[in-house]
C-alpha cells in the first residue's frame, strides 16, 4: 500500500502512510493528509461484502449512532478493489481503547445502551447474512471438532510439540462439555448486530464512546453480542468468572431499547459457552499467541481470557444460567 495508490481512487492528497495493525492477512494503516487522518484497511480479495461496512455505517450514522464513517471511492463505492487485494478507508476517530476487563461502570453503562440502540436502529435495516443458526449450535457440530482435535492429537510425535497437548485435552473436555447442550435456536432471539461487540472496538474520548470495525456485522443471537461485550469489559471477569449481578444490570440496560425472552437470558451461558468453544483459536494458535513478541502478541490478553472463561463455565454455566434467571424474576 502507498500513498498514489489511494490518491488514484480518492479525492484525498495523502502526505504520509504509517502501519499500525496486521493480522488476519489484514493491514490496518493510518493516512495523514495534513489536517486529516484516515484509517485504511487492505483485505484479502476472498473477504466477501466489504461494501456492507460502510453502507450499515452510513446507516447507523443517519439513525444518530457514534460510528466512524466510510469514504466512497471516486467510482461511488466504499471498498476499493484491486488485482491483488481491496481496501476501504474511513474517517479516523480521535481518542483511545480501554484495555482488556478494565471498563469503569459509566462505560459498562454506556456500552449497554450502545448496543441495545444499535439493535433498534438496524431492526428496519435489510437482514445481515446469519451466523450461528441451528446447524452451529448442533451437537454433531462440537463432536466433529472433538474428533478432529483428537486425530491431531494422535499424529503428534515430536517431542517439541508436547507442550500443546495439554491445550488438545482441555479442548477436547469443553467440546464433550457443549456437545450436551440442548439450545434451542427457534427460541432465541436474532437481530442485526455488530457480530464482534467488545471493549476493543470501542474508541473513547472523554466519556463519549464510537463503536468500529462493523465489517462482522450479522444476523446472530443477540446475547452473544451482550455477554461478550460485558465480559471482555468488566473487571469482574478478569479471571474469567462471570457475576450475574453485573451481568444483570448490563442486560437491563440493553433491554430499555430492545426486549429479551426469559428463555434468552436463561440460555445465554450455554450459547457463550458453545460459541467460544466452536470459534476459539486452535490449539496450535494459542501455543502461537502464547510464544509471540509481534503484533499478533496484542491477541494474548483476549487468548488468555477466553481460556479462563471456559475452564470457569465448564463448572459454572448451570449455575450462572440459574442466577440470571432468579435475577430477572425479582
Amino acid at each position: 500500500m502507498d500513498c498514489q495508490l489511494i490518491e488514484r481512487h480518492y479525492d484525498l492528497l495523502v502526505t504520509e502512510l504509517r502501519l499500525i495493525d496486521r493480522h488476519f492477512e489484514t493491514e490496518i494503516y493510518i493516512a495523514h493528509t495534513g489536517a486529516e487522518r484516515y484509517l485504511v484497511k487492505v483485505m484479502p480479495l476472498f473477504y466477501q461484502n466489504v461494501d456492507n461496512e460502510g453502507q450499515i455505517a452510513g446507516h447507523l450514522h443517519r439513525h444518530g449512532m457514534s460510528v466512524a464513517r466510510f469514504l466512497r471511492n471516486k467510482q461511488g463505492s466504499y471498498v476499493t478493489k484491486l488485482p491483488e487485494n481491496q481496501f476501504t478507508v474511513q474517517e479516523f476517530v480521535e481518542g483511545q481503547t480501554l484495555p482488556l476487563n478494565s471498563a469503569p461502570e459509566w462505560f459498562l453503562e454506556k456500552s449497554a445502551d450502545f448496543l441495545g440502540r444499535t439493535t433498534l436502529a438496524l431492526r428496519d435495516y435489510s437482514p445481515l447474512p446469519l451466523q450461528f443458526g441451528r446447524d452451529f449450535f448442533a451437537a454433531e457440530n462440537a463432536l466433529q471438532k472433538k474428533q478432529q482435535y483428537i486425530s491431531e492429537l494422535e499424529k503428534i510425535n515430536d517431542p517439541d510439540d508436547h507442550k500443546i497437548v495439554p491445550i488438545y485435552e482441555a479442548q477436547i473436555r469443553h467440546l464433550e462439555r457443549i456437545a450436551q447442550f440442548p439450545i434451542d435456536t427457534g427460541r432465541l432471539t436474532y437481530a442485526n448486530s455488530h457480530g464482534d461487540f467488545h471493549i476493543g472496538q470501542a474508541i473513547v474520548k472523554g466519556q463519549d464512546i464510537t463503536v468500529i470495525d462493523w465489517a462482522s456485522a450479522c444476523r446472530l443471537p443477540i446475547v452473544l453480542d451482550i455477554a461478550t461485550s460485558y465480559v471482555f469489559a468488566s473487571p469482574r471477569c478478569s479471571e474469567g468468572a462471570v457475576d450475574a449481578e453485573g451481568l444483570s444490570r448490563y442486560i437491563r440496560t440493553y433491554t430499555k431499547h430492545a426486549p429479551l425472552t426469559e428463555y434468552d437470558i436463561q440460555a445465554l451461558p450455554y450459547v457463550l459457552y458453545f460459541w467460544y468453544c466452536i470459534c476459539n483459536y486452535s490449539p496450535r494458535e494459542l501455543a502461537s499467541i502464547a510464544s509471540s513478541d509481534h503484533l499478533s502478541g496484542n491477541y494474548q490478553p483476549i487468548a488468555a481470557l477466553i481460556q479462563k472463561l471456559l475452564g470457569w463455565l465448564y463448572e459454572h454455566v448451570e449455575e450462572l444460567s440459574d442466577e440470571l434467571a432468579d435475577c430477572f424474576r425479582k
